[in-house]
């Protein structure tokens, strides 16, 4: 009997330190570009993975060929100019946010929180300040959103050559190189 409840304390301890895993279906990142100073236009990443582990550390990966701009041969020349998608295949976003910070909120309740959010980009990481909203959607389910854009600047990553290339080939006066980036990511366990 001993055995039995040393084998469930241990099995109920590995599962407390078991990462949550970010829910796809449930999480989107979208970005603007702004094109000629007044055409705005919404693309999106459609997949996303990542986890937060019991320590904090959140990550999250970002395939650039999920690419959608809802222009097919955007999308190519997106991923060749810019993005460089057959040197680097993956955006990679990591946070610290404290799981802590959550588990006193009651299921329905959400709380602001300001981190740093580390972005790497081709072969460029820069950190930048990130505004949320955490709620705590149901035990064991975790919704972390912008509530402000987070702006990424191209050239800081030193894409500001291929945003250049895609104005050319698209025959555009300008492309902003200032990019307002939003994300709802959904964690559970």
């Amino acid at each position: 009997m001993r055995l039995l409840f040393a084998v469930a304390a241990f099995a109920t301890a590995l599962s407390s330190q078991a990462a949550w895993q970010l829910d796809p279906a449930q999480s989107q990142l979208r970005f603007v570009s702004v094109k000629n100073g007044v055409v705005a236009e919404v693309h999106q990443f459609r997949q996303l993975s990542g986890s937060w582990a019991n320590d904090g550390q959140v990550t999250v990966q970002i395939p650039v060929a999920s690419i959608d701009t809802l222009i097919p041969i955007r999308n190519e020349r997106m991923l060749e100019h810019v993005l460089n998608a057959k040197t680097f295949p993956t955006i990679q976003a990591s946070a610290t946010i404290a799981p802590k910070l959550l588990s006193d909120l009651m299921i329905g309740a959400s709380m602001q929180h300001s981190t740093e959010l580390s972005l790497t980009l081709l072969d460029q990481t820069q950190t930048l300040p990130v505004q949320l909203t955490l709620t705590k959607l149901a035990e064991g389910k975790i919704q972390a959103s912008t509530t402000a854009p987070v702006i990424v600047n191209s050239a800081s990553f030193k894409l500001e050559t291929g945003v250049r290339k895609l104005q050319e080939i698209a025959q555009l006066n300008d492309i902003s190189l200032l990019v307002p980036v939003t994300f709802v990511v959904e964690f559970s366990r």
